[in-house]
């Protein structure tokens, strides 16, 4: 899990972020629709949703409402609706609460008329005890947010509690969503990372040209190096960029050449280039990540185009 007040020690000693526009950016950068459609395309394991948020009117100070309305591709209806409450913490921070909706239907399609959503007694709206979401600001237009612990209560497929992550940026927001038992084993959800949505409508965000990163590195200290590891695998970089490892060492067999002793081998698919640009020139991963191994290894860094498969192999 994220740890949040190492999170907030970075955002205060931030100087390009000013806290007073926070909420006003969090909410700019979070309205609109988003589609996974990118993703479904490169990636299998994933379905193409897609989500609406729009702004309850007559919103003003430290507390917004947002309405959010989700489908699944050729659903007669959205598998999910619900209101969101944000109020700005005196530390910075956004808290994020869900409340579910009481006669949905009645509301389905209101992001795109908000009118309809003016009459809505919103304090008086159910709560979903535990499950609220504390989002910081980690960068001028970059959040990350995620429930805390084992307390929002759930029991779909016999999950006893859920846990959300959720990164949201100018050019893509992504979301995880997982279901675990008493014993902590995940029951539902997705396994390898989260849901990435993109901008409907913003070329800029088109993120589907897939790419593999093959990393090569030579480590002379392994028990160091597991520092490394352990903070990237923290980190949640790959789910929050779309990508996964596909082949690590150790190897299997050599088939030609001499490999140096101690060399080994990761690759790893992102979407896009852009995706594994997001992932290898992250502010965490440069300052924070990469130290953690530059005494003790030498790495080669390589991003190749994904080959579509022949016919014959489809």
């Amino acid at each position: 899990m994220r740890a949040y007040s190492l999170l907030l020690l970075a955002l205060l000693a931030t100087n390009t972020v000013q806290a007073g526009d926070t909420l006003e950016t969090y909410v700019e950068l979070r309205t609109g629709s988003f589609s996974s459609a990118a993703q479904a395309a490169s990636d299998s394991r994933y379905g193409v949703a897609t989500w609406h948020i729009a702004e309850r009117p007559g919103n003003k100070g430290n507390v917004r409402w947002l309405y959010v309305e989700n489908w699944l591709e050729n659903a007669e209806a959205p598998y999910r609706q619900r209101m969101i409450r944000l109020q700005l913490a005196e530390d910075g921070s956004i808290v994020a609460r869900g409340h579910p909706l009481p006669e949905p239907a009645r509301y389905v399609g209101a992001w795109s008329d908000t009118d309809r959503l003016s009459k809505l007694d919103v304090e008086a709206l159910d709560v979903m005890p535990g499950c609220d979401v504390t989002i910081v600001r980690t960068g001028p237009q970059r959040f990350e947010g995620q429930t805390s612990g084992a307390q929002c209560e759930n029991s779909y497929r016999g999950a006893r509690y859920a846990i959300s992550q959720s990164v949201l940026t100018a050019d893509y927001m992504t979301n995880w969503d997982r279901g675990f038992d008493a014993d902590g084993n995940q029951v539902w959800g997705p396994v390898s990372g989260g849901y990435r949505f993109e901008r409907i409508g913003d070329e800029r965000a088109r993120c589907d040209a897939p790419v593999m990163m093959l990393v090569f590195g030579t480590v002379s200290d392994r028990a160091a190096f597991g520092a490394y590891s352990q903070a990237l695998l923290e980190s949640g970089l790959y789910p929050d960029n779309g990508g996964y490892p596909v082949a690590r060492s150790p190897t299997l067999e050599v088939f030609e050449g001499e490999p140096p002793r101690g060399r080994g081998v990761v690759i790893s698919k992102f979407p896009c280039l852009e995706a594994a640009q997001s992932f290898w020139y992250a502010d965490r991963y440069q300052r924070e990540i990469i130290p953690l191994r530059q005494d003790i290894s030498e790495f080669e860094v390589l991003v190749l185009p994904v080959v579509p498969a022949p016919d014959y192999a489809r």
